[in-house]
């Protein structure tokens, strides 16, 4: 084999690799945008019956990241997500847990919400830590619809929480 012929066929099969890593760079940049909502984000619960001061807090617990990966095809997004959050026991927490719920809502491009589901958990504070990290990793299936790309539909997370625990996220995040 001559070198001309050598160079060819290195071209080629490094064609073939850009090629192959473009397909997969096009096919993550297909998924629905994943993002994690401003106010309930985070999430300062309160002993029951108490008023929003420090020595009253049971937890507060935070998303810090989200990420996703998918597989489509012309009926469904499988989109693989990975929640990143944590939790710090707050004075008022005796029994070294925290338990709260997460939701996820997926909407289209019109903003109609095609499905929210809720997701709850149970940090819990071994001994004397104050904080926990971790992850939740879970997989959505959402239904595509007629015409509508992987890029067309939305995901967001955030955290169930009462009235008053987002009027006081609100008023917490505009000091900021």
């Amino acid at each position: 084999m001559r070198i001309n012929d050598i160079a060819k066929a290195a071209a080629a099969a490094g064609l073939l690799v850009l090629a192959a890593c473009a397909q997969f760079e096009q096919e993550i940049a297909l998924c629905p945008n994943a993002a994690i909502l401003e106010a309930p984000g985070e999430l300062v619960r309160f002993a029951d019956g108490t008023r929003a001061g420090p020595e009253n807090v049971l937890f507060r617990t935070k998303m810090n990241q989200v990420s996703g990966v998918c597989d489509f095809d012309e009926n469904t997004i499988d989109m693989e997500l990975s929640v990143a959050m944590e939790a710090n026991r707050g004075a008022a927490n005796t029994d070294g847990k925290a338990q709260f719920t997460f939701f996820i809502a997926v909407i289209d491009r019109d903003r109609k919400i095609l499905m929210r589901e809720d997701f709850p958990l149970i940090a819990v504070f071994e001994r004397d830590d104050d904080d926990v990290k971790f992850s939740e990793n879970l997989t959505l299936e959402i239904p595509r619809q007629e015409g509508f790309a992987p890029t067309d539909y939305s995901v967001y997370l955030g955290f169930e929480m009462t009235p008053d625990e987002l009027a006081y996220n609100r008023r917490r995040q505009k000091r900021r």
